[in-house]
């Protein structure tokens, strides 16, 4: 009976070890950024809105951020009003997403698995289009999907919305620079974890050389 007891703890140990292992791993790659191609520079302007990760587990009801579930109303009216205005304008909008494949990590965190409730887009997003791109890493190029829609129809700037300002975003937008794509980010449509980390982050990203709007300048722009 020992013996058995020793076993089983064994065991228990064993897999718990595994999914320690597996876990640090997973957080190691998912911020891992890609590089890509560069894309072939036009002067002709092509541009596409990204809606990143506004899920039921970021911003619906199985989140458990309480700041993303205060502001998510605000953020989701204002991306709506973004995506109508854009598709009305043939301007691709692209819904991006977590959907996170690993076993082990479902084990210990099952919100994006796929499937599950967690993972799918915030019901209040009023869906303009049928383009989806699951990810399961912060950057959403690491979805090869997302190169070859933007390659396909000559894409050449990508304007971001979304969170969080400081991983996910952040990730692809530095992918997307990698790239060479011309990139924007409206300033009322986008989350971080705290208001201040939002006002470091677009200061930062100001400092790059990234077009940072609100989105009423955005509506002027398309509607030109």
């Amino acid at each position: 009976m020992k013996k058995i007891i020793i076993s089983i703890v064994s065991i228990l140990i064993l897999f718990i070890l595994v999914l320690v292992i597996n876990y640090m791993i997973f957080q190691h790659t998912a911020v891992q950024i890609s590089k890509g191609e560069p894309i072939t520079l036009k002067d002709t302007v092509k541009q596409a809105l990204l809606v990143i990760d506004i899920q039921e587990g970021t911003t619906g009801n199985y989140s458990d951020n309480d700041y993303y579930i205060m502001k998510s109303q605000e953020l989701i009216n204002t991306i709506n009003l973004l995506a109508d205005s854009s598709v009305k304008n043939n301007i691709p909008v692209i819904y991006i997403k977590n959907e996170i494949t690993n076993f082990l990590i479902n084990i210990l965190n099952d919100t994006y698995a796929p499937g599950s409730p967690g993972s799918k887009l915030d019901a209040r997003l009023n869906m303009v289009s049928d383009i989806i791109i699951n990810k399961d890493k912060s950057d959403a190029f690491s979805n090869s999907a997302l190169d070859s829609f933007l390659i396909k129809n000559e894409i050449n700037k990508l304007v971001f919305t979304g969170l969080d300002l400081a991983h996910c975003v952040n990730s692809t937008i530095v992918a997307a620079e990698n790239r060479k794509y011309n990139i924007c980010l409206i300033s009322d449509a986008v989350l971080a974890k705290s208001d201040s980390l939002k006002k470091a982050k677009l200061d930062e990203f100001k400092l790059r050389g990234i077009k940072v709007i609100p989105s009423n300048e955005y509506f002027e722009i398309v509607h030109k």
